[in-house]
């Protein structure tokens, strides 16, 4: 889509900065993840100076609520950025700008006048709004919202979520329709924290379904649909542009007067970051759950076969879109082998005891602790372990938890194949899980794709600093960022008539997952 040039946004010329960068040398990326908040330092290279990391707890008050603490996040918000920049060895104020990735579709609500958090966020994960999806959907909305969002209602995203804070918190509502109540996803609440701004980007805003992809605005048909008053939302605005997401304040851990100068989703964020800047480009991050997301250029295509329609960014002149299969579950299931079942005691154990397994025909696990996304969109779809025999060990669960992963990507590609009428030989890759080569071959044999796995942890928080870089006129466009990505390629081992079989008896085995839980 084509933006009108009374909306586009100006640049400032790179010239300055390069040949005279007086002291203003790096840029700031704040990555706030599912599980841990960062701050990266990257030099205007793109190579990490400097970085800290603090991990976020996460609450679960009930089967398949999934909440976090606001002033625990803010206050990681703090110790990272002062450890990265004492580790940096440097003043705040010679970071240029600032760049903000976000974990998306998560519901943070606050005060407009003091900030003070309403309620816990409620995260992406959460599944407490199935009921209410199940009956709108019921009502006839579904086609309607999936024109105008490009998504499917389902309680991934931030609508539901919204409304039930509204509905079972009698002062959060009393404050939203009196005004004085602001939501966001946590990119919002961050920057209203640093700046005193209510805004969000237009990949974040298009992940809310109230967001119209094709006008980019707030869309008053959904707003009632879902019983969300317009006021408490932020300004929707370009992903990056010199300063419009505001500056920091006096009072911040920055101090006064940096740019934020770019906002991405995640997603968006990883997808930028891995240049997939071409129509067609596709990349895949694996991270508490896994996002396989293709470039599909200034044209929205609408899918038939549930994927989604998104905006990938806006640059301020084009809105360029992407097609995305998400997948709920795919570190946490590593993280339920550790915390929850106890048969590991560190991660790097399950690459070792996996790797003596080969591929098994009769066990599965199917990851669906808080349902399924792409494409079947079930939120009643609970885990499953199938085909335990009196012979099963624990190395052989190990290895089903990591094909699963596999599969459940095969499931996306098979469906962005047919959507698109393209064949799709090649598949990059990124996200923590990435780090187990074991995982990145089994990947490779049960799509039978190229694997293309790029040797940069951060790429989530590079495609930030990407879009700040740009945003403050680094580079004239996006396809001049030239500096070198160098990847390990994984290529598959496996003949197709077993990758046949296998993925055939895993479909019988998500058919089995599926409308398990009872609907509350």
């Amino acid at each position: 889509m084509l933006l009108s040039k009374s909306d586009t946004i100006p640049q400032v010329s790179a010239k300055a900065y390069r040949q005279n960068p007086s002291r203003q040398d790096y840029i700031g990326v704040l990555d706030l993840g599912t599980t841990s908040i960062r701050f990266i330092i990257f030099n205007l290279d793109g190579n990490v100076h400097a970085q800290a990391f603090q991990p976020i707890a996460q609450v679960y008050p009930y089967p398949g609520w999934v909440e976090e603490d606001l002033e625990e996040i803010w206050s990681a918000v703090i110790l990272v950025i002062e450890g990265a920049i004492d580790q940096a060895n440097i003043e705040s104020n010679q970071i240029m700008a600032l760049g903000i990735t976000n974990q998306r579709e998560s519901v943070a609500i606050w005060e407009k006048d003091s900030g003070r958090p309403m309620a816990n966020l409620i995260v992406w994960q959460d599944r407490r709004t199935s009921a209410q999806c199940r009956l709108l959907q019921d009502k006839g909305y579904e086609m309607l919202v999936k024109q105008k969002t490009g998504l499917t209602i389902d309680p991934y995203f931030s609508a539901t979520k919204i409304a039930w804070l509204l509905n079972h918190y009698p002062h959060i509502n009393e404050l939203a329709q009196a005004g004085k109540a602001a939501f966001g996803t946590l990119d919002s609440y961050i920057i209203y924290k640093l700046a005193g701004k209510h805004v969000t980007d237009y990949s974040n805003a298009s992940r809310t379904l109230l967001f119209d992809i094709n006008q980019l605005e707030w869309d008053q048909e959904l707003l009632e649909i879902f019983g969300v008053p317009k006021n408490i939302l932020p300004q929707a605005m370009p992903s990056y542009g010199h300063q419009h997401f505001g500056q920091t304040k006096a009072g911040s851990p920055f101090g006064a007067g940096i740019p934020i100068a770019c906002v991405f989703g995640d997603q968006q964020a990883a997808l930028f970051g891995q240049r997939c800047f071409s129509k067609g480009d596709i990349k895949s991050t694996f991270g508490t759950g896994s996002f396989i997301m293709m470039n599909s250029g200034i044209d929205k295509i609408n899918s038939h076969h549930g994927l989604l329609s998104t905006i990938f960014y806006s640059n301020g002149r084009e809105v360029y879109y992407a097609l995305e299969g998400s997948v709920y579950n795919t570190g946490s299931i590593f993280q339920w082998l550790k915390e929850g079942m106890g048969i590991i005691g560190d991660y790097k154990d399950i690459e070792f005891l996996a790797a003596g397994e080969d591929y098994q025909d009769n066990l599965f696990i199917v990851p669906a602790f808080t349902g399924l996304g792409a494409p079947y969109w079930d939120p009643l779809a609970r885990g499953m372990l199938i085909g335990i025999t009196r012979a099963t060990n624990k190395k052989q669960i190990i290895r089903a938890a990591v094909e699963s992963i596999a599969y459940r990507t095969l499931d996306v590609l098979n469906v962005l194949e047919k959507e698109t009428g393209l064949h799709l030989p090649q598949v990059r890759i990124d996200g923590g899980v990435t780090k187990n080569r074991l995982f990145c071959q089994i990947l490779a044999d049960i799509t039978g794709k190229e694997i293309d796995k790029l040797d940069i942890a951060e790429i989530t928080a590079l495609g930030a600093m990407y879009g700040a870089g740009l945003g403050m006129g680094l580079w004239p466009s996006a396809k001049d960022i030239k500096n070198p990505m160098e990847y390990e390629r994984y290529f598959s081992e496996m003949e197709a008539g077993l990758r046949k079989k296998l993925y055939s008896k895993w479909q019988k085995a998500v058919e089995r997952s599926r409308n398990w839980a009872d609907e509350k």
